[in-house]
């Protein structure tokens, strides 16, 4: 059991610092090409790279259930503990994107809710979900275009470090597999060793430690005057596990979810209807709704750990 808590936290903090570096690369070359915040938090916050490898190497083990969890949680936590916190901790509430980049990842959620309705995700259920994650990512570039924002407050936080872009980026990537494999290996002794759900570690455990860095993620742009940043990585994560990564991972290995991952799923999609009603209704999320999702995330997994 030490050993594998020791991984759990050896894999959270090697992630956390490839995701960082890796990010600060791309960051740099995202800057030069003049794309908009938001599009730079969809396409490239949005798609956590930790995350994505904790799942894939998951399914590949053939830990299916604790892959499809791992997907869930992520965006769980993402909607509930780094954005609730981000929004309690914001100077004024934060400024809703367009409604089509609030309403789209909804297109997501629905066509994953109809691929695990069945608690199994085939193969070719995985490929049309991966089809309609390259739908969502058109939709995002056009709305990069046409926004045209240039990320200089995302150019002065990568400022710090002289290495060449491409080589924080690819170490950080190195660092990211790295920590995923040191991660699940963690997830997967605890889960030989207790009476826990594959799906509950998958969510609640893995979920939130390939996530951590997540918070920064909400709490830095929030802070900074560059919600866009926030928002993005926010729907665009749903979008990317809802599709692109399930589908992926489906199309690896065929998924076989439990009741705690299904638990998961329905949770993300509760909190992401919470945090886009106000930004629909009123144009921006304040602490009320920080309050509402980081009780809604509490009661979940007092509920979720029973399954």
């Amino acid at each position: 059991m030490l050993l594998a808590i020791f991984l759990l936290l050896a894999g959270a903090v090697i992630l956390t610092v490839g995701a960082e570096s890796a990010i600060t690369g791309a960051a740099r070359v995202a800057h030069a090409m003049n794309i908009s915040p938001f599009v730079l938090g969809a396409l490239l916050f949005g798609v956590d790279f930790e995350a994505v490898a904790a799942v894939l190497i998951a399914t590949g083990q053939g830990q299916t259930a604790l892959a499809a969890g791992e997907a869930f949680g992520t965006v769980v936590f993402l909607f509930s503990a780094a954005f609730g916190v981000a929004l309690l901790l914001a100077p004024r509430p934060v400024e809703a994107p367009s409604r089509g980049m609030i309403l789209l990842p909804a297109l997501s959620l629905v066509a994953g809710a109809i691929t695990v309705s069945d608690t199994v995700v085939g193969r070719f259920e995985g490929g049309a979900l991966v089809l309609v994650y390259v739908v969502y990512l058109s939709a995002v570039v056009q709305e990069g275009r046409s926004a045209a924002k240039r990320a200089e407050r995302i150019e002065q936080e990568a400022a710090g470090s002289r290495l060449p872009p491409t080589v924080l980026l690819f170490g950080g990537l190195a660092l990211v597999f790295g920590g995923a494999e040191m991660l699940v290996q963690g997830g997967i002794g605890i889960l030989e060793r207790t009476a826990l759900s594959a799906g509950f570690v998958g969510a609640a455990l893995i979920g939130a430690l390939v996530s951590a860095d997540e918070v920064l993620l909400e709490i830095i742009p929030i802070r900074r005057g560059v919600p866009e940043l926030a928002t993005g990585n926010l729907f665009g994560s749903v979008a990317a596990f809802t599709s692109g990564l399930l589908g992926l991972a489906a199309m690896v290995r065929p998924l076989v979810l439990d009741s705690a991952a299904e638990s998961a799923f329905l949770a993300m999609a509760l909190l992401y209807t919470m945090v886009a009603v106000p930004f629909l209704a009123r144009g921006r999320a304040g602490k009320a709704t920080g309050i509402l999702v980081l009780v809604v995330y509490a009661a979940w997994l007092a509920l979720a750990s029973g399954f």
